[in-house]
C-alpha cells in the first residue's frame, strides 16, 4: 500500500511540475509551414479621404555595416541589405513587397536578429484595413524606408485575423500597428496608425538606435 501511495505522489508531482513549465513558457513559435505574410490587394485607387493618423513615439540607430572599401554603387545593391543573412532561405520572401525581405517565421526572425544584432519589426495588418494598404503602398515601398529596414531590422507582416494569439499577446487593438522588439523580445517602440513616409522613417531611425 505504501508503494502505491509513493507512486501516486510521484505522478501528482510530475503533473504539477509540467503545469508550471507550461505556464512559464512565454515564447511564441510558429510552424514553418504557416506564413506570416498576408495576401494583399492593390491600393492604388484608395480614396485619399480615408487617411487616419495614429499616435506614435520613437526610437533609432546608425548603420555600422559600412565597408571602408565600398563605393556609392554598392549602396544601391539590394538596398544595402546585410548579405550575411540568408535571404534566399525559405524564411524570407521579397516578392510580396519588392525591395523588402520579409521574414515569414517569428522564431527565425529572432534567431537572425540575435545573430546579426538587429531589432525585429512586426507590422500588424488585416485585409479590410485601408490604412494598412497606405502603409504598404506608400510607406514600405519607399526606397529610404526599405533601406533602413533592410539594414537594421528583421521585418514581418502579420495578419491579425490569421494570428490572433500573437496580436493578443502584444496588445494589438487596431491596425496598422508597428511593434519593434529587440533581439531579446523586449518592446522598444510601437506606432499605431498610418504615418507619412518621412515621419515613419524618422521613427524607425530612432528605434534602431536602441
Amino acid at each position: 500500500m505504501a508503494k502505491f501511495k509513493l507512486i501516486f505522489i510521484l505522478v501528482i508531482t510530475l503533473v504539477f511540475i509540467f503545469g508550471i513549465l507550461m505556464v512559464l513558457d512565454v515564447h511564441t513559435s510558429f510552424d514553418d509551414s504557416t506564413s506570416l505574410i498576408p495576401s494583399s490587394n492593390s491600393s492604388d485607387d484608395i480614396n485619399q479621404s480615408n487617411y487616419e493618423n495614429g499616435s506614435s513615439s520613437a526610437d533609432s540607430n546608425n548603420n555600422n555595416n559600412t565597408n571602408a572599401n565600398s563605393t556609392s554603387n554598392t549602396n544601391t545593391n539590394k538596398n544595402n541589405h546585410d548579405d550575411k543573412i540568408d535571404y534566399d532561405s525559405k524564411y524570407y520572401d521579397s516578392s510580396y513587397i519588392k525591395g523588402l525581405y520579409l521574414c515569414n517565421d517569428l522564431e527565425q526572425a529572432f534567431k537572425d536578429a540575435k545573430a546579426h544584432h538587429r531589432n525585429v519589426m512586426i507590422v500588424f495588418d488585416q485585409g479590410t484595413c485601408i490604412n494598412c494598404e497606405y502603409l504598404k503602398e506608400k510607406g514600405l515601398r519607399d526606397s529610404k524606408i526599405q533601406k533602413e529596414i533592410n539594414e537594421n531590422f528583421i521585418i514581418l507582416i502579420v495578419d491579425t485575423s490569421s494570428n490572433p494569439e500573437l496580436a493578443s499577446k502584444l496588445n494589438i487593438y487596431g491596425t496598422p500597428t508597428t511593434v519593434i522588439l529587440d533581439e531579446n523580445r523586449n518592446e522598444l517602440h510601437r506606432t499605431v496608425g498610418y504615418e507619412s513616409p518621412s515621419k515613419y522613417l524618422n521613427e524607425l531611425k530612432e528605434a534602431s538606435s536602441k
